[in-house]
Protein backbone atom coordinates (compact mmCIF):
# COMPACT_ATOMS: atom_id res chain seq x y z
CA UNK A 1 0.00 0.00 0.00
CA UNK A 2 1.30 3.24 -0.94
CA UNK A 3 -0.98 6.70 -0.63
CA UNK A 4 1.24 9.04 -2.52
CA UNK A 5 0.31 13.09 -1.62
CA UNK A 6 0.38 15.60 -4.27
CA UNK A 7 -1.57 18.54 -4.89
CA UNK A 8 -2.58 20.90 -7.95
CA UNK A 9 -2.13 24.29 -9.14
CA UNK A 10 -5.78 24.90 -8.21
CA UNK A 11 -4.34 24.68 -4.55
CA UNK A 12 -2.25 27.50 -5.30
CA UNK A 13 -5.18 29.92 -6.98
CA UNK A 14 -4.72 28.98 -10.56
CA UNK A 15 -7.47 28.26 -12.74
CA UNK A 16 -6.45 29.08 -16.26
CA UNK A 17 -3.44 28.84 -18.32
CA UNK A 18 -2.49 32.53 -18.02
CA UNK A 19 -3.91 35.27 -15.60
CA UNK A 20 -2.09 38.14 -13.88
CA UNK A 21 -3.47 37.81 -10.78
CA UNK A 22 -2.34 33.98 -10.69
CA UNK A 23 0.84 33.01 -8.75
CA UNK A 24 3.57 32.56 -11.79
CA UNK A 25 4.64 28.46 -12.41
CA UNK A 26 8.37 28.72 -11.27
CA UNK A 27 6.55 29.82 -7.97
CA UNK A 28 4.07 27.44 -7.70
CA UNK A 29 6.47 24.54 -8.12
CA UNK A 30 9.14 25.92 -5.47
CA UNK A 31 6.26 26.12 -3.04
CA UNK A 32 5.07 22.76 -3.65
CA UNK A 33 8.49 21.18 -2.66
CA UNK A 34 8.68 23.88 -0.32
CA UNK A 35 5.23 22.64 1.38
CA UNK A 36 6.58 19.11 1.19
CA UNK A 37 4.44 17.44 -1.69
CA UNK A 38 6.49 15.29 -4.23
CA UNK A 39 3.74 15.01 -6.98
CA UNK A 40 1.37 17.89 -8.53
CA UNK A 41 -1.18 17.86 -11.12
CA UNK A 42 -0.76 19.87 -14.56
CA UNK A 43 -2.99 22.42 -13.93
CA UNK A 44 -4.88 24.63 -17.06
CA UNK A 45 -2.86 22.97 -20.36
CA UNK A 46 -0.25 26.13 -20.73
CA UNK A 47 0.38 27.25 -17.41
CA UNK A 48 3.52 24.89 -16.57
CA UNK A 49 5.49 24.47 -19.77
CA UNK A 50 4.11 22.50 -22.51
CA UNK A 51 7.44 21.67 -23.86
CA UNK A 52 7.97 18.65 -22.76
CA UNK A 53 11.52 18.59 -21.84
CA UNK A 54 11.31 21.81 -20.24
CA UNK A 55 8.22 20.70 -17.76
CA UNK A 56 10.74 17.61 -16.94
CA UNK A 57 13.59 19.54 -16.31
CA UNK A 58 11.06 22.27 -13.67
CA UNK A 59 9.81 19.08 -12.14
CA UNK A 60 13.21 17.19 -11.81
CA UNK A 61 15.25 20.29 -10.57
CA UNK A 62 12.93 20.45 -7.71
CA UNK A 63 11.92 16.49 -6.90
CA UNK A 64 8.74 16.58 -7.98
CA UNK A 65 6.42 14.44 -9.96
CA UNK A 66 3.45 14.49 -12.33
CA UNK A 67 0.26 12.52 -10.82
CA UNK A 68 -2.23 13.95 -13.39
CA UNK A 69 -3.78 16.36 -15.43
CA UNK A 70 -7.52 17.63 -16.15
CA UNK A 71 -9.42 18.97 -19.29
CA UNK A 72 -12.38 21.14 -18.38
CA UNK A 73 -14.34 20.87 -21.57
CA UNK A 74 -18.06 21.52 -22.23
CA UNK A 75 -19.81 18.17 -22.64
CA UNK A 76 -23.14 19.24 -23.55
CA UNK A 77 -22.43 21.06 -26.71
CA UNK A 78 -23.03 19.04 -30.33
CA UNK A 79 -19.34 19.20 -31.18
CA UNK A 80 -17.66 18.23 -27.70
CA UNK A 81 -16.06 15.10 -28.88
CA UNK A 82 -15.04 16.68 -32.39
CA UNK A 83 -13.69 19.82 -30.23
CA UNK A 84 -12.38 17.51 -27.46
CA UNK A 85 -10.63 14.95 -29.53
CA UNK A 86 -8.29 17.78 -30.61
CA UNK A 87 -7.37 18.72 -27.27
CA UNK A 88 -6.64 15.16 -26.18
CA UNK A 89 -3.68 14.41 -28.06
CA UNK A 90 -0.66 17.09 -27.08
CA UNK A 91 -1.90 16.86 -23.35
CA UNK A 92 -1.72 12.60 -23.82
CA UNK A 93 1.50 13.20 -25.64
CA UNK A 94 2.68 14.79 -22.42
CA UNK A 95 1.22 12.13 -19.72
CA UNK A 96 3.11 9.22 -21.85
CA UNK A 97 6.17 11.12 -21.81
CA UNK A 98 6.10 11.50 -18.24
CA UNK A 99 4.84 8.41 -17.27
CA UNK A 100 1.76 9.63 -16.18
CA UNK A 101 -1.03 7.62 -16.47
CA UNK A 102 -4.30 9.93 -15.40
CA UNK A 103 -6.41 12.22 -17.54
CA UNK A 104 -8.67 13.76 -15.84
CA UNK A 105 -12.17 15.34 -17.60
CA UNK A 106 -14.57 17.25 -16.21
CA UNK A 107 -17.35 19.10 -17.75
CA UNK A 108 -17.37 22.50 -17.85
CA UNK A 109 -19.30 25.19 -15.31
CA UNK A 110 -19.39 28.55 -17.44
CA UNK A 111 -21.50 27.23 -20.01
CA UNK A 112 -24.80 26.72 -17.76
CA UNK A 113 -26.49 30.18 -17.34
CA UNK A 114 -28.32 29.01 -14.31
CA UNK A 115 -28.85 25.64 -12.04
CA UNK A 116 -31.81 24.57 -14.11
CA UNK A 117 -29.60 25.29 -17.20
CA UNK A 118 -26.81 22.61 -16.07
CA UNK A 119 -29.90 19.88 -15.61
CA UNK A 120 -29.60 17.47 -19.01
CA UNK A 121 -32.44 16.67 -20.71
CA UNK A 122 -31.83 12.91 -21.70
CA UNK A 123 -30.91 13.20 -25.30
CA UNK A 124 -28.08 15.63 -23.91
CA UNK A 125 -27.28 13.26 -21.27
CA UNK A 126 -26.84 10.40 -23.92
CA UNK A 127 -24.38 12.41 -25.93
CA UNK A 128 -22.33 13.27 -23.02
CA UNK A 129 -22.10 10.10 -21.70
CA UNK A 130 -21.22 8.97 -25.66
CA UNK A 131 -18.40 11.60 -25.40
CA UNK A 132 -17.12 10.54 -22.14
CA UNK A 133 -17.16 7.03 -22.92
CA UNK A 134 -15.28 7.58 -26.68
CA UNK A 135 -12.53 9.45 -24.61
CA UNK A 136 -11.77 6.89 -22.39
CA UNK A 137 -11.91 4.34 -25.39
CA UNK A 138 -9.31 6.78 -27.15
CA UNK A 139 -7.08 7.55 -24.39
CA UNK A 140 -6.84 3.96 -23.01
CA UNK A 141 -6.09 2.61 -26.93
CA UNK A 142 -3.61 5.07 -28.19
CA UNK A 143 -2.21 5.94 -25.24
CA UNK A 144 -2.40 3.25 -22.44
CA UNK A 145 -3.72 6.27 -20.30
CA UNK A 146 -6.94 6.00 -17.75
CA UNK A 147 -9.85 8.12 -17.88
CA UNK A 148 -11.11 9.83 -14.68
CA UNK A 149 -14.02 11.86 -14.66
CA UNK A 150 -14.43 14.68 -12.40
CA UNK A 151 -17.50 15.52 -10.71
CA UNK A 152 -17.90 19.07 -10.27
CA UNK A 153 -20.35 21.66 -8.99
CA UNK A 154 -22.53 23.79 -11.33
CA UNK A 155 -22.10 21.05 -13.76
CA UNK A 156 -24.41 18.67 -15.33
CA UNK A 157 -22.71 16.58 -13.52
CA UNK A 158 -22.85 17.80 -9.76
CA UNK A 159 -25.48 15.53 -7.64
CA UNK A 160 -24.70 12.36 -5.85
CA UNK A 161 -27.43 11.32 -8.51
CA UNK A 162 -25.72 12.36 -11.30
CA UNK A 163 -22.60 10.66 -10.14
CA UNK A 164 -24.59 7.81 -9.81
CA UNK A 165 -26.22 7.80 -13.51
CA UNK A 166 -22.57 8.49 -14.68
CA UNK A 167 -21.42 5.27 -13.08
CA UNK A 168 -24.15 3.45 -14.40
CA UNK A 169 -23.74 4.95 -18.20
CA UNK A 170 -20.33 4.05 -18.80
CA UNK A 171 -18.12 1.41 -18.81
CA UNK A 172 -16.39 0.60 -15.43
CA UNK A 173 -13.16 -0.73 -17.58
CA UNK A 174 -13.34 2.96 -19.09
CA UNK A 175 -14.19 5.47 -16.98
CA UNK A 176 -13.30 5.82 -13.37
CA UNK A 177 -14.22 8.86 -11.04
CA UNK A 178 -11.15 11.56 -9.55
CA UNK A 179 -13.31 12.12 -6.29
CA UNK A 180 -13.81 15.16 -4.82
CA UNK A 181 -14.81 15.16 -0.99
CA UNK A 182 -15.39 18.95 -1.27
CA UNK A 183 -17.38 18.90 -4.25
CA UNK A 184 -19.55 15.71 -3.62
CA UNK A 185 -20.31 17.23 0.01
CA UNK A 186 -21.15 21.11 -1.35
CA UNK A 187 -23.60 18.95 -3.73
CA UNK A 188 -25.58 17.94 -0.68
CA UNK A 189 -23.80 14.51 -1.19
CA UNK A 190 -22.82 12.55 2.02
CA UNK A 191 -19.12 12.36 0.64
CA UNK A 192 -17.64 9.87 2.88
CA UNK A 193 -20.50 6.91 2.62
CA UNK A 194 -20.29 7.33 -0.99
CA UNK A 195 -16.85 6.40 -0.99
CA UNK A 196 -17.14 3.90 0.77
CA UNK A 197 -19.51 2.69 -1.51
CA UNK A 198 -17.75 3.17 -4.82
CA UNK A 199 -14.39 3.09 -3.90
CA UNK A 200 -13.96 0.19 -6.25
CA UNK A 201 -14.79 2.90 -9.24
CA UNK A 202 -12.32 5.64 -7.59
CA UNK A 203 -8.46 4.86 -7.99
CA UNK A 204 -7.95 9.04 -7.39
CA UNK A 205 -8.68 11.24 -5.01
CA UNK A 206 -8.94 15.31 -4.52
CA UNK A 207 -8.55 15.41 -0.87
CA UNK A 208 -10.73 18.42 0.12
CA UNK A 209 -13.05 19.78 3.12
CA UNK A 210 -16.28 22.41 3.08
CA UNK A 211 -16.85 24.44 5.86
CA UNK A 212 -20.43 24.44 7.01
CA UNK A 213 -21.18 27.22 8.00
CA UNK A 214 -20.57 29.28 5.25
CA UNK A 215 -22.14 26.56 2.73
CA UNK A 216 -25.06 26.95 4.88
CA UNK A 217 -25.32 30.82 4.89
CA UNK A 218 -24.68 30.77 0.70
CA UNK A 219 -27.41 27.61 0.25
CA UNK A 220 -30.08 30.10 1.88
CA UNK A 221 -28.72 32.98 0.01
CA UNK A 222 -28.25 30.92 -3.43
CA UNK A 223 -25.05 32.25 -3.59
CA UNK A 224 -23.99 31.66 -7.19
CA UNK A 225 -20.92 29.01 -6.28
CA UNK A 226 -17.89 30.94 -7.77
CA UNK A 227 -18.76 33.44 -5.10
CA UNK A 228 -18.68 30.98 -2.48
CA UNK A 229 -15.69 29.56 -3.67
CA UNK A 230 -14.25 32.83 -3.24
CA UNK A 231 -15.98 33.49 0.18
CA UNK A 232 -13.57 30.65 1.52
CA UNK A 233 -16.22 27.76 1.71
CA UNK A 234 -13.70 25.28 0.89
CA UNK A 235 -11.61 25.09 3.82
CA UNK A 236 -8.31 22.86 5.67
CA UNK A 237 -8.38 19.21 5.99
CA UNK A 238 -9.00 19.57 9.72
CA UNK A 239 -11.21 22.45 9.65
CA UNK A 240 -14.54 21.49 7.74
CA UNK A 241 -17.64 18.87 7.33
CA UNK A 242 -15.44 15.85 6.95
CA UNK A 243 -12.77 14.00 9.38
CA UNK A 244 -10.23 13.19 7.27
CA UNK A 245 -8.90 10.08 9.82
CA UNK A 246 -11.37 8.67 8.64
CA UNK A 247 -11.02 8.73 5.13
CA UNK A 248 -7.68 7.86 5.79
CA UNK A 249 -8.41 4.99 7.99
CA UNK A 250 -10.34 3.85 5.27
CA UNK A 251 -7.85 3.44 2.80
CA UNK A 252 -5.43 1.88 4.83
CA UNK A 253 -7.90 -0.79 5.17
CA UNK A 254 -8.43 -1.18 1.74
CA UNK A 255 -4.45 -1.07 0.94
CA UNK A 256 -5.19 1.58 -1.25
CA UNK A 257 -2.39 2.41 -3.57
CA UNK A 258 -2.74 5.88 -5.47
CA UNK A 259 -2.60 9.41 -5.32
CA UNK A 260 -4.58 11.73 -2.87
CA UNK A 261 -4.15 14.81 -4.32
CA UNK A 262 -4.59 17.75 -2.35
CA UNK A 263 -6.52 20.99 -3.42
CA UNK A 264 -8.78 23.81 -1.80
CA UNK A 265 -10.40 25.91 -4.24
CA UNK A 266 -9.77 29.71 -4.57
CA UNK A 267 -9.67 32.15 -6.98
CA UNK A 268 -8.23 34.42 -7.22
CA UNK A 269 -5.81 35.31 -4.01
CA UNK A 270 -2.98 37.06 -2.95
CA UNK A 271 0.57 35.31 -3.81
CA UNK A 272 1.39 34.73 -0.37
CA UNK A 273 -2.23 33.06 0.53
CA UNK A 274 -1.13 29.26 -0.48
CA UNK A 275 1.99 28.27 0.80
CA UNK A 276 1.04 28.60 4.48
CA UNK A 277 -2.44 26.45 3.97
CA UNK A 278 -0.16 24.13 2.17
CA UNK A 279 2.10 22.97 4.47
CA UNK A 280 -0.52 23.27 6.95
CA UNK A 281 -3.24 20.44 5.07
CA UNK A 282 0.50 18.55 4.49
CA UNK A 283 1.26 18.60 8.38
CA UNK A 284 -2.60 17.42 8.66
CA UNK A 285 -1.83 14.76 6.77
CA UNK A 286 1.18 13.88 8.25
CA UNK A 287 -0.33 13.38 11.66
CA UNK A 288 -2.74 11.07 9.92
CA UNK A 289 0.29 8.52 8.91
CA UNK A 290 0.42 9.96 5.18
Amino acid sequence: MTIRIGTAPDAWGVWYAEDSRQTPWERYLDEVAQAGYEWTELGPWGYLPTDRSRLTDALASRNLGLCGAAVVHPLAKQDAWQTLRARIKPLCETLVATNTPWFLLMDDSDVYSSRQARVASPETWRHMMGVITEAGRIISQEYGLRLLFHPHVGTAVESEEEILHLLADTPADLVELCYDFGHHAYAGGDALAFMRAHADRIPYYHFKNMDAAIHARAMAEQTPFMDVFQNGVMCELDKGVMDFADVVAFLKGRRFDGFAVVEQDMYPCVPEKPLPIARHNRDVLRRLGL
